[in-house]
This record gives structure tokens, sequence and C-alpha cells, in this order.
């Protein structure tokens, strides 16, 4: 059995010194516990638009892979195969610099930005491929070592 009066005696909460946060009420280092910390501050005024320092920067791989599919698609139409091209080197300058952003661990879509890269000269091939087939098969055919002959005298 214990011997110290105040065992079983209650706090009261009219003396200053039982008070449950001690002499200093709420917040006190009376039980060990202290004050909470405070809290973060919010956000600046101007951070909205920018990334934060741990936020992967993904767009350009994505921009990448959305123009390389986009100008694969094109590329294979005849007539709306003229608008590829500037998509097609888009999706190879939007990929590599996707690719690199990822090798230097700003970014987290390596697959998208090597995809957008690869689709990007996919479609400028094909845009070639198609020109050089429809050229080659046009039935046309002009021998341009016949043209003085062709002319006529002066």
């Amino acid at each position: 059995m214990t011997t110290d009066p105040s065992y079983n005696e209650r706090p009261d909460p009219d003396r200053p010194g039982d008070r449950p946060g001690g002499e200093g009420g709420y917040g006190s280092d009376s039980y060990g516990g202290g004050s909470m910390p405070p809290a973060p501050p919010p956000p600046g005024y101007g951070d909205q638009g920018r990334p934060q320092v741990g936020e992967p920067r993904n767009g350009l791989g994505l921009a990448g892979l959305v123009c390389g599919i986009i100008a694969v698609a094109l590329s294979l139409v005849p007539v709306l195969n003229v608008f590829t091209w500037p998509l097609g080197i888009l999706a190879i300058v939007f990929g590599a610099i996707g690719w690199s952003r990822v090798n230097k661990g700003q970014a987290t879509n390596k697959g998208q930005a090597i995809t957008g890269l690869v689709l990007g000269i996919v479609s400028f091939f094909t845009f070639c491929l198609i020109y050089a087939v429809i050229g080659g098969g046009s039935g046309e055919y002009v021998d341009y070592n016949m043209a003085p002959f062709w002319m006529g005298p002066v």
C-alpha cells in the first residue's frame, strides 16, 4: 500500500497546480506532451502553375506520344498525309525531350516518351514512302534529258 496521501486525491480544477495543463493551462509541458507543432504555411500566391519539387514532369513525353499516334494514323491517308510531317517532327522533338527528362530523373514516363519518338520517326518514313509510291505510280513520265529537243527552233 502507498503512504502518499495525494495518491487517492482527485485534482482540483480550482487550484492552479491541479489543472490538466499545469500552471499554464493548455499547451504547457506539465505532462510532457508539450504543445502541437505549428501548421505549415499555405502555398504561395504564384505557385499554382509550376510543378512542385517532387512532382514528375511528364507533359512532353505524353505530347510526343499523342502527336506520334495522330501522325502515324494520318500518314496512311494520302490526302491528309501532307499534315503529318509537322506532327511527326513534333513527336520526335517532344519524345526526345521527354526521354532526356526521364534520364535526368525529372519525369517517370520513359515508355511514352520512347514510343512517341519512334512513332514520329515511323510517320515521317511513312510520309516519304506514300509520296514515293504515289509519284512512282502516277503514270506520267517526264524525260528531262529530252527537254532541249522538244522545245522547237529558237
